[in-house]
């Protein structure tokens, strides 16, 4: 690892003072990862989002140099990938874990990632299940001597961290339809004057509900519920017009074709997970985004 870390340091110097060569082109792989990827000594960038490989499955890394924040934790196989990586980064403590519903998709590696690191506060919806990964996600918290908030009732929350502005959208509840994925909280961030919005599973009754407030546009999206066909799919990106938008999918869980066709016919690149980490950063003032 360390060996790794230093080549990946030499070819960042090397950048800055060698011109454009096929050897340089060669490294370009690692040269991609040469910032971010630095363990020990925090995000080598002021802003990034790293959206974590956890196949149909939601977790999303918020860091800033003074500041963490966990957007969903992934299936109980992932925690164990989600507290290495944080480890791997120097990451001791989350300043906020938001969990933005209760399915195991989104809940499943809390008890693993809190084993790992330190967490200052949850912040979590407000429709419990009845199952077992529920219950694990719950004991785990009360081990770590954790009192998780619950956003009820349209109680929408903001707060600062380390420059980056965070606005939860608490659902307003009553839904006809799938009242765990349409408890979803939304989240939206704003920083260096980009904004992402982070949507969970939301499904047409909370994306109506949505839309009556939200106020658009935004720079990235993570697209709700894994990228799956939605009455109010097209109306959500015309009032959004992203120009990144990433989709937490599987090659068992594909994201649906017509979705990716309105996303692409808006302008906007789009990333999956499937095919890999994405890690969006902040540089000179714009937000850039790779598979890593």
């Amino acid at each position: 690892m360390r060996y790794e870390i230093m080549m990946k340091e030499i070819l960042c110097r090397m950048r800055k003072i060698v011109p454009a060569t096929a050897a340089v082109m060669a490294a370009a792989v690692l040269l991609a990862g040469c910032r971010e990827e630095r363990a020990g000594d925090g995000p080598a960038y002021d802003f990034s989002v790293y959206a974590f490989s956890a196949g149909a499955a939601d977790a999303f890394l918020i860091s800033t140099p003074g500041a963490n924040v966990l957007i969903d934790c992934g299936e109980k196989n992932d925690g164990d990938d989600i507290g290495a990586y944080l480890e791997k980064r120097g990451i001791t403590k989350l300043d906020k874990l938001i969990i933005t519903h209760f399915d195991k998709d989104h809940i499943g590696g809390v008890p693993a990632v809190t084993k790992k690191v330190k967490i200052d506060e949850v912040l979590q919806s407000d429709e419990p299940k009845d199952s077992k990964t529920y219950a694990r996600y719950m004991e785990a918290l009360d081990q770590a001597g954790i009192r998780p908030k619950t956003l009820t009732e349209d109680k929408d929350i903001s707060f600062e961290l380390d420059g980056a502005k965070y606005e939860v959208d608490a659902p307003k509840g009553g839904y006809d339809d799938d009242e765990s994925n349409n408890s979803s909280l939304i989240v939206s961030v704003t920083y260096g004057g980009k904004k992402l919005l982070f949507m969970g599973d939301a499904e047409d009754e909370r994306i109506e509900e949505y839309l009556e407030d939200q106020n658009g546009p935004y720079d990235y999206l993570k697209v709700p519920h894994h990228g799956r066909s939605k009455e109010t799919m097209q109306d959500l990106i015309d009032r959004v017009q992203p120009k990144t938008a990433v989709i937490t999918s599987s090659l068992e869980e594909r994201e649906d074709d017509d979705v990716v066709d309105i996303l692409k016919r808006s302008g906007a690149e789009v990333f999956l997970t499937r095919k890999g980490p994405v890690m969006t950063v902040l540089e000179g003032g714009e937000l850039e985004t790779g598979y890593r």
